[in-house]
């Protein structure tokens, strides 16, 4: 009876602390092209707010969450603001101040493939603001474990792609001059 407990006990015990770690964001060339060929002013970005404030954990499968610290709409923040700087258009003490608000963040992990969603809105000081949905897609896997460190690898290049989406908006050069 005790080695019986035992057996099932050690595998829910080892793998019930299970998190799939996002990795830091990385910016991307082709995003801070967009935003030079704008020819923006600076900007400064006020902190992003979200439907559910401090969010840095969604359920993936049965395996265990993927987790961003310290929250996905700071994360999304962070690598606005990251994109912006090496763009040279970024000044903390613009009066022209940029805000998001992460309205939707989810995933799916599925066994052939998987996608992240995302809905953004973005306004400025002047209350113009458009919203944006990007989608971006990655290879699934049939055992969960696998799925789950896919879907963390793959969070960063689905925020560049929303960055992206967001700066190649044309209604971004319209919030942003």
């Amino acid at each position: 009876m005790k080695i019986a407990l035992m057996v099932l006990l050690v595998p829910a015990v080892t793998l019930s602390g299970c998190a799939y770690n996002v990795s830091p964001y990385g910016v991307s060339v082709r995003n801070v092209e967009s935003i030079k060929s704008i020819n923006m002013k600076p900007v400064s970005v006020a902190p992003f707010q979200a439907a559910m404030p401090g969010l840095a954990t969604i359920t993936c499968r049965a395996a265990g969450p993927v987790t961003v610290s310290p929250s996905f709409e700071h994360y999304i923040e962070k690598a606005f603001i990251d994109e912006l700087k090496l763009a040279g258009v970024y000044d903390p003490n613009s009066s022209l101040t940029l805000t998001g608000r992460l309205e939707e963040i989810d995933f799916s992990s599925g066994m052939t493939d998987g996608k992240w969603l995302f809905t953004v809105v973005v306004s400025n000081a002047r209350n113009e603001s458009f919203t944006t949905k990007s989608t971006f897609e990655f290879f699934g896997s049939f055992v969960a474990d696998k799925a789950c460190q896919e879907t963390a690898q793959a969070f960063g290049p689905a925020v560049q792609k929303l960055v992206e989406d967001i700066v190649r908006d044309p209604r971004f050069k319209q919030i942003v001059n």
